[in-house]
């Protein structure tokens, strides 16, 4: 019976683990296949908007050339447009018409003299700057060279306004679709040829405009084309299609957060059963090796347990053979004694091979610390090189770009708020991310005072100070450093910001340039680790480096309000005796509910800390006389010595409590070192006079 319950328990651990692998493993391989789906449905996403807005910015600086708001020569226009498809070959057609809708000049003269008065692009184009949707070639479905898929075009139209002003034409440029395919064959397709991706952009109406043979030009109503026209940040999710195969699909969607007008949902699907194949295959081998070590440690089970009864099986056939009368049988000598001594020793080597491993772990630890030290090192000096790197590339650009269209167009897609200023301090530029964290609008701020705007009222002054020492004689602590400070927003709340702030020599006087990032999440983070820096792991009571802030600081109130303060220091009688019996399982909860019961039988003003092991340390302030502080300590040891009920245990305990008073009037040389000394040598005391009590130290003991 032994030997089969050892080997049915062997196999059901083995099959139990085996699940549980499986079960982790295919939830893993979900979460892994959706998280890259997602990843490649932004890239996508992002690649399409900046293609975007290349374009516009192209439009910008069409219909600000001098010979198309000249519009005196159509030869010259023309070569203009011609250069310009060069440059960008999925421009299929660049046109200029007059208020009318007739085209004065377009790219290889291709509708010259036609009328465009009822296209779109013309009509909206005429009122301000327009961006048509995906849609068919109509007037240059015949003129255009034929190609293996239908012409399809996104338009873009501007108008176009002389040197005074006045409104003369509009400018139409029609990009062609095989831009967006160009994209996705670029970001995409490698991926999508090994791993069976789909890449899948959908019109705003559910017309799939790019996609897999068959999907195009027809509508879908997927729930992951739904997520994708609801949220703006994107994600994944794993559905059914038409077609009635299940894939992990990936979503985004163009122009959620203002950046481009067109607003298109960008899917990337790959079937299930690709997405999990090398789970299959990794369940399969599990399965396989799995099953070869059950089998193994059944075996190995069978024969150990065997070995293990045979001389219980021997001495008991003796036994009987004697109890049925048969005096000549010699029952076996079978040392009982030694065996528990032989037990007992190959426990010690056990113990010590496990010691061993564990000083082999710490050591690995240790070395593993070392080089995630000198990696974290290595990585800080590269990140420290390239924020240098990038710094003075930033410099430089500023120095370069002249031209203030294209210093717009760098400027409004930098991830950090810009702002510049002139010598009086009034706002020169203001980019979009500026409008973003500090809430005001472009056009609202525009040679506004920059101090009024952004400076909160108890900071003004120092900056007006500093302003003026600079101009005065050029010191500064702030420009060319990189400074963490509060910014005022547009509803008047105040918000903190890393800024870099530099200054450009003119002829006309300086310009001030500053970068602002936002790290609120930052300092967020940095509170929370200084909080675990502060916090016992296991009690969640603050640690010995916690103490050592908490004790100082209490016995300077006292001082203040001229008030005792009581300092107990108190170990568990008997926990090592715990742990030796139950377990450090046991100990470890032990110590939770010590910690508790301390913290209930002390006011919330009182500070509860463990130092070490079962060490913990309790401040009281606010007292009166000592024997407040004995009152106290005389509640904790009756609350401690309530049994302690553990999960597998019921544990009784005692505790001995060290008791150190600090009298600001008759103490005031003592520190926090020699209060706590005081204490400790009371809770020894206390121990040597029988445990479970409570000691009041004295000055002269330490």
């Amino acid at each position: 019976m032994i030997t089969l319950g050892v080997v049915v328990t062997v196999l059901i651990t083995t099959v139990s683990v085996l699940f549980l692998v499986d079960q982790f493993t295919r939830g893993y391989a979900r979460s892994e296949s959706e998280t890259r789906m997602k990843q490649l449905a932004w890239q996508m996403q992002d690649a399409l908007e900046r293609g975007m807005n290349e374009r516009q910015v192209d439009l910008r600086l069409l219909v600000q050339r001098p010979s198309l708001r000249a519009v005196h020569d159509p030869a010259r226009i023309r070569n203009v447009f011609n250069e310009l498809q060069t440059n960008v070959p999925h421009y299929a057609w660049i046109g200029m018409a007059r208020p009318d809708g007739t085209v004065i000049a377009a790219s290889k003269g291709m509708l010259e003299g036609a009328s465009v008065a009822d296209r779109p692009w013309f009509t909206e184009g005429s009122k301000a700057e327009y961006a048509g949707d995906y849609h068919p070639a109509l007037l240059l479905a015949h003129k255009l060279t034929p190609q293996s898929a239908p012409w399809r075009f996104v338009d873009l139209s501007a108008p176009v306004h002389d040197l005074k002003g006045r409104y003369v034409g509009v400018v139409g440029m029609h990009l062609s679709w095989s831009w967006a395919r160009d994209i996705a064959a670029k970001l995409l397709d490698p991926t999508g040829k090994r791993y069976d991706v789909d890449v899948i952009i959908v019109r705003s109406d559910g017309t799939v405009m790019l996609g897999p043979k068959g999907l195009e030009e027809t509508t879908i109503d997927t729930a992951s084309l739904r997520a994708a026209q609801a949220t703006e940040d994107g994600g994944s999710l794993i559905e059914t299609w038409p077609d009635g195969r299940r894939y992990v699909s990936g979503y985004a969607r163009t122009g959620a957060k203002g950046g481009m007008r067109l607003q298109w949902s960008v899917i990337v699907r790959q079937p299930e059963t690709v997405a999990l194949e090398a789970f299959r295959a990794l369940e399969q081998r599990v399965i396989v090796v799995g099953a070869l070590i059950g089998t193994l440690l059944v075996i190995l089970a069978f024969v150990l347990t065997r070995r293990l009864v045979a001389p219980i099986n021997a001495l008991s056939a003796a036994l009987e053979l004697r109890a049925g009368g048969r005096a000549d049988v010699t029952i076996p000598l079978v040392n009982s004694y030694r065996e528990i001594q032989l037990l007992s020793s190959t426990l010690v080597n056990m113990v010590q091979r496990e010691e061993s491993y564990l000083r082999e772990v710490r050591s690995l630890n240790e070395s593993l610390e070392q080089r995630v030290a000198e990696r974290t090192r290595r990585l800080h000096e590269t990140a420290s090189a390239l924020q240098q790197a990038l710094d003075q590339q930033q410099a430089n650009q500023i120095q370069l770009e002249e031209s203030a269209a294209e210093l717009r167009a760098i400027l409004e897609n930098a991830q950090d708020a810009f702002i510049a200023a002139d010598e009086q301090g009034r706002v020169v530029e203001w980019n979009r991310q500026a409008e973003l964290l500090l809430g005001w609008p472009r056009d609202q701020v525009m040679g506004r005072d920059m101090a009024e705007l952004i400076i909160p009222a108890d900071m003004r002054g120092a900056h007006n100070r500093g302003m003026s020492q600079f101009l005065k004689d050029g010191s500064s602590v702030v420009i060319n450093n990189r400074i963490e400070l509060q910014a005022l927003h547009h509803d008047g709340y105040e918000l903190p910001v890393e800024i870099t702030i530099g200054h450009v020599k003119r002829q006309s006087g300086h310009l001030f340039i500053a970068f602002l990032h936002d790290i609120t999440e930052r300092l967020a983070f940095r509170d929370q680790m200084r909080e675990l820096a502060l916090t016992d792991v296991l009690t969640s009571l603050p640690n010995r480096r916690a103490f050592s802030d908490r004790l100082p600081e209490g016995m300077m109130r006292a001082r203040r309000a001229d008030q005792l303060l009581a300092l107990f220091f108190m170990d568990i009688d008997g926990f090592k005796g715990v742990n030796d019996r139950y377990g450090h399982e046991a100990g470890d909860e032990l110590l939770v509910e010590f910690a508790r019961r301390l913290q209930r039988s002390v006011r919330d003003v009182d500070t509860v800390a463990r130092l070490a092991g079962d060490e913990f340390v309790v401040i009281l302030e606010n007292l009166q006389t000592q024997e407040d502080a004995v009152m106290v300590a005389e509640k904790i040891l009756v609350t401690i010595r309530e049994p302690f009920e553990l999960t597998h245990s019921t544990v009784n305990i005692s505790s001995s409590i060290g008791v150190a008073v600090y009298q600001p009037n008759l103490d005031g040389e003592v520190g926090p070192e020699e209060l706590l000394a005081m204490a400790d040598k009371a809770m020894y005391k206390a121990k040597r006079l029988g445990k479970n009590r409570v000691e009041l130290g004295r000055v002269s003991d330490v």
